[in-house]
């Protein structure tokens, strides 16, 4: 009979262990505002954004993952962008995302030990105006996951990249829960 109680805690402890952790991959970046966007040109319902996704050689990104990542961003912008209600303003901006850093990491390496094996992506978000180039924004962002054990070995960097993309929208949207102003550091 004690043998069943202790199994059955072990049960519940793991699923809210594995509950637990799985908001940690689904936790989206914060900004650090270089320049922070005015209220009016957040992005919203009447405006249009261009996402371009480009990086450093030393990022060693390929043409399908800047494709897929803009692609995701895209979407996530267009999800928060329709909360957002017009401001009879409608501008178009030219958002571009330099990724500095863009490391998959080892899922074998996760798998052994938490912090080993980093999945990693760092960018640099410029926002300027699409009709006079006028720099409306700038900010970083970055996104790791370092956890270990089963839930490392299992995450992938396609898992990742949704919740970085959605950090980026959540940013040009203004929808972003707090925001880490670089003069502040």
């Amino acid at each position: 009979m004690c043998r069943s109680k202790y199994r059955s805690v072990s049960i519940w402890g793991a699923i809210l262990c594995v509950a637990v952790l799985a908001g940690c991959a689904g936790t989206a970046p914060k900004p650090t505002y270089n320049k922070e966007m005015a209220v009016q040109y957040r992005i919203d319902t009447d405006d249009h954004a261009q996402v371009k996704v480009t990086s450093d050689a030393a990022a060693k990104m390929e043409d399908m993952d800047r494709t897929r990542l803009t692609q995701l961003i895209n979407s996530r912008l267009e999800e928060r962008r329709v909360k957002n209600t017009a401001n009879n303003d409608a501008h178009e901006a030219t958002v571009t995302v330099f990724i500095t850093r863009y490391q998959r990491g080892s899922a074998f390496a996760r798998a052994m030990l938490a912090g080993l094996g980093q999945i990693h992506i760092d960018a640099t978000v410029t926002v300027t105006d699409a009709s006079d180039g006028r720099r409306l924004a700038e900010f970083n962002i970055a996104k790791t996951f370092a956890w270990g054990g089963i839930y490392g070995g299992s995450t992938r960097m396609e898992d990742i990249e949704p919740v970085f993309a959605d950090g980026v929208a959540a940013a040009l949207t203004g929808q972003q829960d707090s925001k880490a102003t670089a003069s502040s550091k």
